[in-house]
C-alpha cells in the first residue's frame, strides 16, 4: 500500500527517490485537511486568479476545464499553480466561509452541523413529533429585534390551513384545558371556556364578517351589575305582536342603549348607539341571540318583521321594543351616557 487509507497521503517508501517531494506533498494536503476551510460550496465557476491554498466544494453545476472533471461535492484546492482533488471520506468537516457554517460530509452530501431547521426542539423538557417545540420554564420572552436591527415590531403568528382548522391559544391547568381563544374551526374570533377540559362553552364571539360582538352564553346577573351603571327600564313581559316602550327623553340621544331579555334564550341581547339626525336612529354595536331588526318611526306590534324582535327610537326620546317572536318576551333596557 502506497497511500494512507482515509486521505490518500503518500507513504515514504524505502527506495523512493526525492523523498522530500513526497513528504512535502503529503504535508501540503495534511495542512489543508487539518481545520479544513473552503471559500464556498455554491460557486459554479472556478476563479480566474485563485490564491495558493484556496479550496472549494464543487456544486452540481461546476464548470470550466478543471472543475468540470471533478464530481459534485468533492473538494478541490489550488496547489502549486493547479487544481488538485482532495480525498474526503464521510465524517470530514469543513468550514464554509461565505456561509459562516460548519458542515459534515455524510453519504457524499455536506450537511450543516448546526442547521437552521430543527425537526424537534425541547428546552428543559422533551419534544416529540406531535409537539415539535416544547419549553419548560417559568417565563418565555419574545422581544422585538434590536440587534439586526429590526423594525421595532413583534408579531406572533399562528397560521392554520383552512377556516375549518384551528389556530388558537389554549390555557391549561395541569395539562387540562380551561380556556381557549382564537380562530376555532371558524373565521370568527372566539373565547371558549371549560370546567373540565372536555365540555366547552363559547363565552365571546367577534364576527369576522362585520366585527360585531356576541355573547352566546349570555350575561351573568346583568340587572345587578348594569342597573347601578345607567338608567334602567324594565319593560315586563311583551306579548306576541305587542310592544314595550321606555321614555328616556332627551337623555337617550348620544347614549348607549343595552337591551337584555330576562330569559337570554327568548330574544337577542342588543347594544345600540342612539343618535339624533334628520330622523332618530339606532346604530347596532353588537348583538347575540335571536334575530332582530332596527326600524325608524313608530312600532305598533305588527309593524316590523315577523318572527323577530324589532327596535326603534322616536324623536320624543322613546325606545320601543316590538315582539314578533310568536311568544311573550320580557325585556329590560339600560341607557348609559357620558
Amino acid at each position: 500500500m502506497d497511500f494512507t487509507i482515509r486521505h490518500g497521503l503518500p507513504f515514504l517508501l524505502p527506495n523512493k527517490a526525492q523523498k522530500h517531494v513526497t513528504l512535502n506533498e503529503a504535508l501540503q494536503v495534511l495542512d489543508l485537511m487539518t481545520g479544513l476551510s473552503v471559500r464556498s460550496r455554491s460557486m459554479p465557476d472556478q476563479p480566474a486568479m485563485p490564491a495558493e491554498g484556496d479550496a472549494y466544494i464543487l456544486p452540481v453545476d461546476a464548470t470550466d476545464v478543471a472543475w468540470a472533471t471533478y464530481p459534485e461535492n468533492s473538494i478541490v484546492a489550488f496547489l502549486d499553480g493547479a487544481w488538485s482533488l482532495l480525498t474526503t471520506p464521510d465524517g470530514c468537516r469543513a468550514w464554509i466561509a461565505d456561509e459562516t457554517t460548519l458542515c459534515i460530509l455524510t453519504s457524499g452530501t455536506w450537511t450543516p452541523l448546526s442547521p437552521d431547521v430543527f425537526p424537534v426542539l425541547g428546552v428543559n423538557t422533551d419534544a416529540d413529533p406531535s409537539t415539535r417545540l416544547a419549553v419548560k420554564s417559568v417565563a418565555v420572552l419574545f422581544s422585538h429585534d434590536d440587534v439586526t436591527p429590526g423594525s421595532g415590531d413583534m408579531r406572533h403568528a399562528i397560521n392554520r390551513e383552512t377556516p375549518g382548522n384551528t389556530g388558537s391559544v389554549l390555557l391549561q391547568t395541569d395539562h387540562y384545558g380551561g380556556s381557549e381563544l382564537g380562530l376555532i374551526g371558524t373565521d370568527d374570533f372566539e373565547i371558549k371556556l371549560s370546567p373540565d377540559g372536555s365540555a366547552w362553552t363559547t363565552g365571546l364571539r367577534l364576527a369576522a364578517a362585520d366585527g360585531r360582538i356576541s355573547l352566546p352564553a349570555g350575561f351573568a346577573d346583568p340587572a345587578g351589575v348594569l342597573g347601578s351603571l345607567g338608567l334602567q327600564y324594565p319593560l315586563g313581559t311583551i306579548a306576541d305582536d305587542d310592544t314595550g316602550t321606555a321614555d328616556f327623553g332627551d337623555f337617550v340621544y348620544g347614549s348607549a342603549i343595552l337591551a337584555i331579555p330576562n330569559s337570554l334564550t327568548s330574544g337577542p341581547v342588543a347594544f345600540f348607539f342612539a343618535r339624533m339626525a334628520t330622523t332618530p336612529a339606532l346604530t347596532t354595536m353588537f348583538s347575540t341571540g335571536a334575530a332582530f331588526t332596527v326600524q325608524t318611526g313608530e312600532l305598533t306590534g305588527t309593524t316590523g318583521e315577523d318572527g323577530k324582535i324589532n327596535f326603534s327610537a322616536t324623536d320624543e326620546g322613546r325606545l320601543t321594543v316590538e315582539n314578533r317572536r310568536g311568544y311573550g318576551v320580557a325585556y329590560t333596557l339600560y341607557a348609559f351616557t357620558r
